[in-house]
């Protein structure tokens, strides 16, 4: 035990008490939770655990080792899924404190006497006999018989301390530091320093040649990690070790003997204890080697347990893969040169889910293994790939070489021979360096790879690559984003009005809504800046809905001033996509008192691309309820004549870049005269010139908005314009 363990025996008690409910039935674990919310335990906080399966149990059970009560439904993903459960807890985590009391709701599955004698739990209660007195006198009594084991066991663990080998061997918890220390504490035991010893690992039924040496120690230091066939070529060596093996036993002989182990109950694995003595042990060592062997043989069992427990806990159950919690492990373990050398790359499959539906859910998890493999021979040196999503791949690389798009063309486009059939698959990637990741957490570090995947799936680019410059700018935005969550709450968010005139005859047509923002000092945050942040982060449908309220809010203003326009606002491609979108819009009109004719929207066209499937029937919904639809920024997208044909919208928003840049007459004329031949009005936005003007005037541009014609204004601001520019000409 070393020194941080002994400390551990002598630290005081805790004050809080943990009791875990494993429980599939969503609603009795809420009753059984609401019934332990008024459980008073001398003054100690109780802290209640939850998991809905096996697998989940064993994740909490693995971070928390010092719960007090597990309440244990008995039949859960499968009849003997709570009782196999129970092996783990008091066998691979050796967790003999914790108070297991069985609930059922089928008491015949398994008889009281064959369960309190085959399982180690301490109670075994029927639910519908649970009254709330009841369960919490169980649970009382089962916290006080816990903290009095607690209080033995430290007792007992100061005494164990004294028996050092044992406890360094029980420390051991996976099978190579395990057979290694058996090796190490033979050779100290018996003073077998001239000798060497092998501990051998046999699959049952396999043949021997096939048993891997897993440890070795002395004469036989070079035989780790190889065949026993590669290696063994002393017949009488090869004897002994066959003899053990086949009869199950140990064989003392000089100068070789073999000591017999196996966790035949839980894994079907043979381990033979390979001893070179060249003088007969005595009789006492011999005994002592039968005892010590027994230790032994117990250490097998609960390795191989905690290897179970672990594969629930750090591996994928579906595919078989590791996951994302033995990726969070792995990379607290890396060492300081792994991790300026390693890489993450997160790989996320395309159309997964609609393959799925064509081909069925075994395709998808057949596909993820094979995807699997395949990735690992893709790299030259071994990589770790690990199971984060159901279909998104993590992968862990140690070489030294750096990577970027082109290196990785292969890796972000493979051919995946499945069933005799090869399948071509399409990746979006996301690569961030450990090295640039010297002062954030495993979790955080995943969390900024899932970022960047997003980002490059949103720009709608196959590979994304973290620079280290563009941590300060996420820690912005996450800041920016808080910020903006306050602000919409303080209405610190405002709107200016700008106008929109017809040019032929200068008539004012209406507004549009553009969001501004001051902060709480009194600084102008840019749109450019902050609308961006609310797309990403969900905050664009309560940014979208303030502005909207803000509109009608104007609009019955200038109302009570006979200015009767419409007023037009900008909805994010995201929100118009929703099946709620309509409805809430028509309810935020109708109950601000605004008729639907009031009110306009504007649409990027990039954005509406993006969910043209989903939003062409509520652009009709908009339509045929009087609420006039704007594609913006028109020629800065996916312009064409396919898509524009599907959408009913009433209006086309000429990109400023082409009204800027005006050498591109041909372009803007195009554009006109596309969106008069598809019955649509057109409109220029960003005129600011007099020169812009007329010729737009001039190639039959209906209408314009910009600095030449108003800047943008308060809603105050946007009357004195009204009453004081004699040109514009007033809609009666």
């Amino acid at each position: 035990m070393d020194a941080t363990r002994n400390m551990e025996l002598f630290r005081t008690p805790s004050q809080r008490c943990k009791i875990l409910t494993v429980e599939d039935d969503i609603v009795y674990q809420e009753t059984l939770l609401l019934s332990l919310k008024s459980l008073h335990y001398g003054g100690r906080e109780v802290e209640f655990l939850s998991a809905n399966s096996a697998q989940q149990a064993a994740n909490i059970l693995a971070q928390h080792p010092d719960i007090s009560i597990v309440l244990l439904d008995v039949v859960m993903e499968q009849d003997d899924s709570g009782l196999r459960l129970v092996r783990s807890i008091r066998s691979g985590l050796g967790n003999q404190l914790v108070r297991i009391v069985l609930l059922t709701g089928q008491p015949g599955m398994m008889p009281l006497n064959d369960l309190m004698v085959n399982y180690d739990v301490d109670d075994y209660w029927n639910k519908s006999e649970l009254s709330l007195d009841h369960l919490q006198t169980i649970v009382l009594g089962n916290l006080r018989t816990w903290e009095h084991m607690q209080t033995m066991q430290r007792a007992r663990q100061g005494l164990q301390m004294l028996i050092e080998s044992s406890q360094r061997l029980s420390s051991k918890l996976d099978l190579k530091s395990y057979t290694q220390s058996i090796l190490d504490e033979l050779a100290g035991v018996f003073c077998l320093n001239q000798g060497g010893i092998v501990c051998i690992n046999h699959k049952r039924n396999d043949s021997p040649d096939k048993a891997l040496i897993f440890a070795s120690t002395g004469i036989y230091k070079e035989w780790a990690n190889q065949f026993l066939c590669n290696v063994v070529e002393d017949p009488e060596l090869y004897r002994v070790i066959l003899q053990s093996l086949s009869a199950h036993c140990h064989v003392i002989e000089t100068p070789v003997s073999a000591l017999y182990f196996s966790s035949e109950e839980v894994d079907q694995r043979d381990y033979v204890v390979l001893i070179q003595c060249d003088r007969p042990l005595s009789d006492y060592e011999i005994d002592l080697l039968q005892i010590f062997g027994e230790n032994i043989n117990a250490g097998f069992n609960n390795v191989a347990l905690h290897s179970r427990l672990s594969e629930l806990a750090y591996f994928d159950s579906v595919t078989g893969l590791q996951n994302k919690n033995w990726m969070l492990h792995q990379l607290e373990r890396l060492t300081a040169q792994e991790h300026r050398d390693a890489k993450l790359l997160m790989l996320f499959v395309e159309e997964l889910a609609y393959s799925e539906v064509l081909l069925g859910v075994n395709y998808g998890r057949s596909l993820m293994k094979h995807l699997a493999m395949h990735l690992k021979a893709s790299f030259v040196k071994a990589i770790d790939v690990v199971m984060y999503e159901r279909d998104t791949l993590l992968l862990l690389i140690y070489d030294q070489q750096d990577y970027d798009h082109q290196s990785l063309e292969h890796v972000l486009h493979p051919q995946i021979e499945m069933d005799g059939a090869k399948h071509h698959i399409d990746l979006t990637g996301a690569l961030v360096k450990l090295s640039d990741m010297a002062h954030q957490t495993p979790q955080q570090i995943l969390g900024i790879a899932k970022s960047i995947l997003e980002h490059a799936k949103h720009r709608n680019i196959e590979f994304g690559l973290f620079e280290s410059h563009e941590l300060a700018q996420m820690q912005e935005r996450y800041e920016l984003m808080k910020k903006l969550r306050i602000a919409l709450n303080n209405e610190e968010i405002f709107i200016h009005l700008q106008p929109k005139v017809d040019l032929q005859s200068q008539r004012l047509l209406g507004f549009e809504a553009l969001v501004r923002w001051r902060d709480e000092s009194g600084n102008m945050i840019p749109p450019d800046r902050f609308v961006p942040v609310a797309e990403t982060s969900g905050l664009i449908d309560k940014l979208d809905e303030y502005v909207t309220i803000k509109a009608c809010e104007a609009i019955k203003v200038l109302r009570q001033t006979n200015i009767e326009v419409p007023i037009s606002v900008n909805v994010a491609g995201s929100e118009l996509s929703r099946a709620d979108f309509v409805t809430r819009f028509c309810d935020c009109l109708f109950e601000h008192q605004v008729a639907t004719h009031s009110i306009e929207i504007e649409v990027t066209e990039t954005q509406l691309i993006e969910v043209l499937r989903s939003a062409a029937d509520y652009l009709d919904k908009l339509n045929e309820l009087g609420v006039r639809v704007s594609i913006d920024d028109f020629g800065a997208g996916y312009s064409s004549l396919s898509y524009l044909s599907q959408l009913n919208a009433a209006e086309l928003k000429i990109d400023r870049q082409f009204v800027t840049r005006m050498q591109d007459k041909q372009i803007v004329k195009m554009i006109i005269d596309l969106g008069h031949l598809l019955g649509m009005s057109v409109i220029a936005e960003g005129i600011e010139t007099e020169s812009q003007y007329q010729i737009l005037l001039e190639m039959g541009c209906d209408a314009g908005q910009g600095y030449y014609i108003a800047r943008p204004m308060m809603l105050e601001d946007a009357l004195v314009w009204c009453s004081s520019n004699k040109g514009i000409k007033l809609r009666t």
